[in-house]
């Protein structure tokens, strides 16, 4: 069973108190609690019903209403699987057929597509071995197995080096680094544990100070001390760039070496996501921290990885452990099966990283130079891609881009 989704979270602009509702939104706020109600109950037919008057009210508003107001002029996928699912527990199998048709039509390209769910959905078992049932699922493993995709890549190529290439990092006495560090005691915050330990200790300190919010806008300050303040100021919180650009920064205040890292899809589809890798020297090499998830992964002794390990060991189908207590803000639990090998399959096909690591990253700063390194497959050096900007310096040298920051 799924849990009713309430479809205006879709919504880009809110109403303050004083101003006036109007008449569509109440309708949608009506319907969807309605919604809920039915769902609780097992009415399935009334639930479909309620539904397709839900799209009947949301389709009937202008195109420019639901421009200004929605991320799309048409529903999300969600709305239309879940629909289908209604309609067949309804026994209305002919109109779920026709709307799980309508679903596949509307994800493939554009929407993240969760394979794993819909295979074991039982909401779907009465149209399951319908051949146009089958014939969606063709289409949908083909766009959405990101795992199969991560296995059919081709190998890096190593030796082919640009010239004048090297990634840096700023020092931690970098006087900007050092008010990073004071400001937030960050010697405290670190613990006077191993190196290990105050790796997880600094990165779980990033996942608490701030909240996720992957909708909200970039900051034009982009360094530690100025996100927070803006978060408390204005009582938000960043994307996972931004958190993992603050994560990166406190570990170079620290004395880390460490880079954000953009992990990117084969073809660009509902979104990316951005972590930190930081170096150990216990472990010589780089490791795996996520702050948006408090998470990082693990072999099956429990060794922490490098993004280039869970990478191959996911194409190889070796074992991979997720921490116990990795969560989106305390508000939902992450799990190997979703957050690995269904959400970061899909997003590490290519990897790009900025060539300099310093405090103000991204920061529009007058005479700043901003370089993109972009790790890729070695066939595809040259291709088209939705995911990657065609002005990144292009490489496929897998040991130059994650060689130790203490070679030469």
């Amino acid at each position: 069973m799924k849990k009713i989704l309430l479809l205006l979270l879709a919504v880009m602009a809110l109403f303050g108190a004083s101003a006036q509702t109007p008449e569509w939104r109440k309708q949608l706020d009506r319907l969807d609690k309605e919604a809920d109600q039915l769902y609780e109950e097992k009415k399935w037919k009334k639930l479909v019903a309620n539904q397709e008057q839900y799209r009947k009210v949301f389709m009937s508003l202008p195109d420019s209403v639901r421009q200004e107001h929605f991320w799309d002029t048409d529903l999300s996928g969600n709305y239309y699987y879940n629909l289908a699912c209604w309609k067949a527990l309804a026994g209305d199998k002919k109109g779920a057929l026709k709307t799980f048709e309508y679903y596949t039509d509307r994800v493939i390209d554009s929407e993240e597509i969760r394979l794993t769910n819909i295979n074991r959905d039982s909401d779907l078992d009465a149209i399951r071995q319908e051949p146009r049932f089958k014939a969606c699922m063709e289409r949908l493993v083909k766009w959405g197995d990101y795992k199969q995709k991560l296995k059919d890549a081709k190998q890096y190529h190593s030796g082919l080096v640009p010239d004048g290439f090297k990634f840096r990092y700023a020092a931690p006495n970098d006087p900007d680094l050092v008010k990073i560090r004071e400001h937030f005691k960050l010697d405290s915050v670190a613990g006077a544990g191993d190196e290990i330990s105050k790796i997880k200790n600094l990165l779980h300190w990033v996942h608490e100070i701030v909240p996720h919010d992957g909708n909200s806008y970039n900051p034009e300050v982009k360094n530690t001390i100025a996100m927070v303040e803006l978060c408390k100021k204005e009582n938000r919180g960043v994307n996972c760039r931004m958190m993992a650009q603050m994560l990166t920064e406190v570990y170079l205040a620290m004395g880390f070496k460490a880079r954000f890292v953009t992990c990117l899809p084969k073809d660009y589809v509902s979104d990316c996501h951005v972590i930190t890798t930081v170096y150990s020297n216990t472990l010589n090499k780089w490791l795996w921290v996520d702050p948006t998830f408090d998470a990082y992964v693990m072999d099956e002794n429990g060794t922490m990885l490098s993004i280039a390990e869970v990478r191959e060991r996911l194409r190889e189908d070796k074992p991979l452990q997720l921490n116990d207590y990795a969560n989106w803000n305390h508000k939902s639990k992450q799990t190997k099966e979703y957050y690995i090998d269904h959400y970061m399959a899909k997003n590490l096909y290519y990897l790009v990283c900025m060539e300099w690591a310093r405090f103000n990253h991204e920061t529009a700063i007058e005479g700043q130079t901003y370089r993109y390194i972009a790790l890729m497959p070695y066939d595809e050096i040259n291709s088209k891609s939705s995911a990657i900007n065609w002005n990144y310096l292009r490489i496929c040298d897998d040991k130059l881009f994650w060689q130790s920051p203490y070679e030469e």
